[in-house]
């Protein structure tokens, strides 16, 4: 289960947080007035209780009144300028329409907990149905309200607290209240959820402390700076639906059926076509739809996944109309597939758009366990033998920035960084050094009579880029013994660590987690992410202090000097990054300067684009008389120039320092992202 932070509710889930493409009801035919026949709906309200606090809470347990007295007493709570409020949420938007992305596999269940849950697909439903206590300010890392209004650490700093926002609702009607965090607590420590992942997260904090009907605190048994955000970061389930249940009867009765949660979005049962569709309506009666945030987001009324497996299949329901947005995942395709008339005359938009979403880092892999690659000289020949500007030049279109850092497109990426580029000749010099100093009649070179052969299983997909690497490394005397696989296959294997070679990629995070990827305790151990074998004390001693560290700008420090480390351990020859999401769309859609936030991806366009009838009706007209449409910028490069004259200054909203205990808290592409570190 991944421990996925959103801010403010669902709609961050789409401005912050991937090949999918989104389509609208007609491809660019005529709507009706008000965006079609898409409409949000009002909710039923079960419960008629009071907006507001209930007024038996004093102001000091976080009823009404708590807001004027909460700094006395050590709370804290965040909001945003106007100016900052113009880069996540344009006010410019307008309600109504629908949107429509696909997926290619239909979700095995929707629960926000439990078995099956970790798939994309499940994630982003569930993110747009249900809220998070706290979430991420995208343009300085500091928490914002989500169902929490304030937070605070304890001076312990492993004792974090939390004030409900007396103001929320689920979408039945029913106040957001501790009592709904304990119900979810106890359900992920049940192991009838089968989630053995959830039943651990939990367990790593004692049971919640309820001081009132909106505050709470919790300890993490184990001091991390990210415990606070992890646990902020929880969904939270209804006590009056789910408290009580068992782990095995939850599975059974929510599979496909949700309990109400709080967010902008539900999903009715008759918008559930199996294997087929999900659709999912905009609520007119969320909690918080008056808030800053919410008037320039979340504005479709309907919200459509399609499931299509067929990538081309998807691609020609595209250029047919039925689709109007696609994310392409392919340089190939953004060069060779993406140039008919319809883009060439403006019908259909085209855009790079660039951006600070952590993108990971991939390449060679090498077992460092075994000979070869247990010889440092060797891991260095073989990343000297990786042409990847080549690669990216003559195979990728030019698409792509070589990377020099496990953190590349992040504070976090060390600018000293040594630049490991293609050198034959340095590669053969390391290689005569580590005793591959004679050639067989294949040219391949020996050491004690052995060729030199490297297992590299791999995936078909991947050809086009592994034969140059295949051609470049016979001439220098290596030789591939390259086994295509499926990805299933390819997985197990680097699981159970019976590779020489593999490549794969790695997906980033916001904030990294190094202990997951790189700790020693982890190398001999299969089903890790220390897929290299990869040992170092400094290391482990940097994951360390990492761990509880709460100045950020230390933080950055200590991940940049891992970073350099990591770089001169040469445990992968890294490969090439993009630090920006290609898009194609038909021009019928409204959206903010910026197009996509700046830690975004395609459910950015979800959360903050809109359906635009005036667009929509000049495209239809242009369609029926062959007209040309104005042709935007191919490059969006906002973000960057943003960044020249705002740098981030990270900010500490963990510090327990001055703090005190109140009395009352994808698809696949070039540069894939399998899985996360």
């Amino acid at each position: 289960m991944k421990r996925t932070v959103w801010n403010s509710g669902a709609w961050l889930a789409a401005l912050l947080l991937t090949g999918i493409a989104i389509a609208g009801c007609d491809g660019g035919s005529t709507p009706p007035a008000k965006g079609g026949a898409a409409m949000a709906i009002t909710t039923e309200d079960k419960f008629k209780v009071p907006p507001g606090a209930d007024p038996s809470v004093s102001a000091e347990l976080g009823g009404n009144g708590f807001e004027k007295i909460a700094a006395d007493s050590g709370w804290k709570t965040n909001t945003m300028t106007p100016d900052q409020f113009s880069l996540i949420s344009d006010t410019n938007a307008v309600k109504g329409g629908q949107v429509t992305f696909h997926m290619t596999e239909f979700p095995a269940t929707f629960r926000a907990m439990g078995k099956d849950e970790n798939t994309e697909a499940t994630r982003f439903i569930y993110g747009m149905v249900y809220e998070n206590l706290i979430g991420v300010n995208p343009l300085n890392y500091e928490f914002l309200p989500g169902l929490a209004s304030h937070w605070k650490v304890g001076s312990d700093g492993q004792t974090y607290w939390f004030r409900i926002d007396p103001r929320a609702r689920f979408s039945d009607g029913h106040p957001v209240t501790t009592e709904d965090v304990m119900a979810t607590y106890k359900l992920g420590l049940d192991p009838g959820i089968l989630s053995p992942y959830t039943n651990s997260f939990y367990a790593g904090f004692d049971t919640p402390v309820v001081v009132s009907k909106y505050v709470f605190h919790v300890r993490s048994k184990e001091k991390n700076w990210k415990n606070m955000l992890y646990f902020g970061g929880m969904t939270v389930l209804p006590a009056h639906v789910i408290g009580g249940i068992k782990g095995e009867e939850y599975l059974k009765k929510y599979q496909y059926d949700m309990p109400p949660g709080t967010g902008n979005y539900v999903v009715l049962p008759e918008d559930i076509k199996k294997g087929q569709s999900i659709t999912l309506t905009r609520r007119t009666n969320y909690w918080g739809k008056d808030d800053p945030l919410s008037r320039g987001s979340n504005n479709f009324d309907k919200v459509k996944i399609l499931i299509i497996q067929d990538e081309n299949l998807a691609y020609e329901k595209f250029r047919a109309g039925e689709l109007d947005f696609m994310v392409v995942g392919r340089a190939q395709w953004w060069h060779t597939k993406f140039n008919f008339d319809e883009i060439k005359n403006g019908w259909i938009q085209k855009r790079k758009v660039f951006t600070d979403d952590p993108v990971g880092f991939g390449g060679l892999a090498f077992n460092a366990r075994k000979e070869p690659f247990n010889d440092e000289r060797i891991r260095e020949a073989i990343t000297l033998l990786f042409n990847r500007k080549q690669i990216v030049e003559k195979v990728l279109y030019n698409e792509y920035l070589i990377n020099y850092s496990y953190y590349p497109n992040s504070p976090y990426e060390n600018p000293r960084n040594p630049h490991l580029d293609y050198n034959p000749d340095r590669a053969g010099q390391l290689l005569d050094e580590a005793g591959y100093t004679q050639r067989n009649a294949e040219g391949i070179r020996m050491k004690n009579g052995k060729p030199f052969v490297i297992d590299f299983p791999t995936m078909q997909q991947l050809s086009h880029v592994i034969t140059p690497i295949e051609e470049d490394f016979r001439k220098a005397g290596v030789k591939l013994n390259i086994r295509y696989v499926d990805g299933v296959t390819q997985f197990k294997l680097m699981n159970d660590r019976n590779f020489d070679m593999i490549y794969t990629s790695w997906g980033g995070l916001l904030f990294p987690n190094p202990i997951s990827s790189f700790k020693s305790d982890l190398a001999d151990k299969p089903n890790t992410n220390n897929v290299t074998g990869i040992k170092n004390p400094r290391v482990d001693a940097i994951c360390a202090e990492e761990q509880v560290t709460f100045d950020p700008a230390k933080r950055i420090r200590l991940l940049q000097e891992l970073d350099s480390i990591l770089v001169a351990s040469k445990h992968y020859a890294l490969n090439w990054y993009a630090p920006f999401s290609r898009y194609v769309y038909w021009n019928k859609f409204g959206h903010p300067q910026w197009y996509i936030g700046k830690l975004g991806d395609y459910k950015s366009i979800i959360g903050s684009w809109w359906y635009d009838a005036e667009k929509a009706s000049k495209l239809a007209e242009a369609k029926k008389s062959g007209a040309k449409l104005e042709v935007g910028p191919l490059e969006i490069k906002f973000w960057p120039e943003y960044n020249k004259q705002h740098p981030i200054v990270m900010v500490s909203d963990f510090s327990a320092e001055k703090k005190t205990e109140g009395s009352a808290n994808g698809t696949a592409s070039d540069s894939t992202k399998p899985s996360m570190k």
